[in-house]
């Protein structure tokens, strides 16, 4: 039943790419893929069956359209391109600016923090896939905030590797957490949650292989992986010497297909094991406010491994969002006094306009929010509107170790005025106790502009 439903859709297709071709290639491969996205987006068909229904449609295109030194140019989410046969090559460029202001106002043990602004982000990036034979994808991300150029996601991507399904090679995020390995693009709140700043380990230099498995109900990766620091001034990339091995594996025991994703439960476990080769780890942590100061700090712990496990949820019901994790780490120390630290985050969300977050079933993250009605001054909608609220907490104390404890409460308030527009509102409200100082607390009025593509 389901090879009769995709030679149907496809034939669809091939009729609609066919009919495009005669006003123009570049038309044809703009509907094609807008027809088959929405067909992904209404549960009716995987991601993989709609690539493979691709596939099959450049093959089917007219011999005057296969010429594979031609470009094809267009716009979705950003700018497009791909070789005229929709086989030999395929790629797209993009960036995001995210421009942050926050003010602070403080009391107790919390030193005076002053109103500032900056560039959060500032990030162009090319990706892409060639070679249809043995399939090879890229992403090139250089972000140019701060005061150094320093690159992020820079990988190669083998998605069709024999037994393991996909093979990844370079600098990028390791599989920990449904919070940050989410992009910072679709985040819920301006910032993640304090205890994800203080146990995810982020962007490596590593190899993961992985997949997604039964029609996409599940996904599991695994990775070896070191640190990688950035000296000042130097644009030489080092390694600390930490090892790593991470790994994730989630779940979709429920997806409502009829719905598109718009109710859906995800489960996940995470867990990484550390052996840093300077015998030492450290875990400290801001309030959800990167303007603010960190104010919990272990400090270097002397140690010989180090362990961490994650736990996630997340519960979408059309316009509304639950989503939650726990962490905690073991941390192996010479002395035989083994201190163990943990943290946990809870969060609500509603689209007061009706939309629902978007999940991406090959990831398993969240992604890009599309409204209903875009904004416009000349009356075309308002585009969609999302509040939320969170609440994270972080325990440093343990085993003679005194980093801190920080309880936050964010509220938020987002406005998408397009699939690549959001301006955000925060409001953070942080508890700092028991970390070797004055008690203190801090208030952080934040906003941000962001544009995506």
């Amino acid at each position: 039943m389901r090879d009769i439903k995709l030679r149907f859709i496809g034939n669809m297709v091939m009729v609609l790419g066919a009919a495009a071709c005669l006003a123009a290639a570049q038309d044809h491969e703009t509907k094609a893929d807008a027809l088959l996205d929405k067909l992904v987006e209404k549960g009716v068909l995987t991601a993989a069956e709609a690539e493979q229904l691709r596939r099959e449609t450049a093959e089917a295109a007219p011999a005057a359209d296969r010429d594979p030194s031609l470009v094809q140019f267009s716009w979705k989410d950003g700018l497009r391109f791909q070789s005229a046969d929709g086989k030999t090559f395929k790629g797209k460029l993009g960036g995001r600016i995210m421009t942050d202001v926050a003010a602070f106002t403080e009391s107790g043990g919390v030193a005076p923090v002053d109103a500032e602004a900056e560039f959060r982000r500032v990030r162009l990036y090319t990706s892409g896939k060639f070679n249809p034979d043995f399939p090879v994808a890229y992403k090139l991300q250089v972000d140019f905030a701060g005061s150094d150029v320093a690159f992020k996601d820079v990988y190669l991507d083998l998605p069709e590797t024999p037994v393991v399904g996909g093979v990844k090679l370079g600098h990028f995020k390791e599989p920990m957490g449904l919070n940050e390995l989410t992009s910072s693009k679709y985040i819920t709140f301006m910032e993640r949650a304090t205890p994800v700043e203080a146990f995810a380990p982020s962007r490596n230099l590593g190899v993961a292989v992985g997949d997604a498995v039964g029609q996409e109900r599940m996904t599991w990766s695994l990775g070896a992986f070191t640190d990688v620091r950035m000296e000042a001034g130097d644009h030489d990339a080092t390694l600390s010497g930490d090892y790593r091995i991470t790994g994730r594996l989630t779940a979709l025991p429920w997806y409502d297909e009829a719905s598109g994703g718009a109710r859906l439960l995800h489960v996940g476990l995470s867990g990484s094991f550390v052996d840093p080769e300077n015998d030492t780890v450290r875990y400290r942590s801001r309030p959800e406010a990167h303007l603010a100061p960190r104010l919990v700090d272990t400090g270097g712990i002397a140690a010989d491994h180090s362990y961490l496990l994650g736990a996630e949820a997340a519960l979408v019901l059309g316009p509304l969002s639950l989503q939650g994790e726990y962490l905690q780490s073991w941390v192996e120390t010479p002395a035989g006094r083994d201190p163990s630290f943990f943290g946990a985050y809870g969060q609500v969300s509603y689209f007061l306009t009706g939309e629902h977050r978007v999940y991406d079933r090959g990831k398993a993250e969240f992604g890009r929010v599309k409204p209903k009605a875009n904004f416009s001054p000349h009356g075309g909608g308002w585009g969609a509107w999302e509040a939320a609220v969170r609440y994270s907490y972080l325990d440093l104390n343990d085993a003679g170790v005194n980093g801190g404890r920080l309880s936050d409460v964010s509220a938020g308030l987002n406005w998408y005025l397009n699939p690549n527009m959001r301006i955000m509102f925060n409001y953070v409200f942080a508890d700092a106790g028991d970390r070797g100082t004055a008690d203190g607390e801090l208030h952080a009025f934040m906003a941000r502009f962001q544009v995506d593509f």
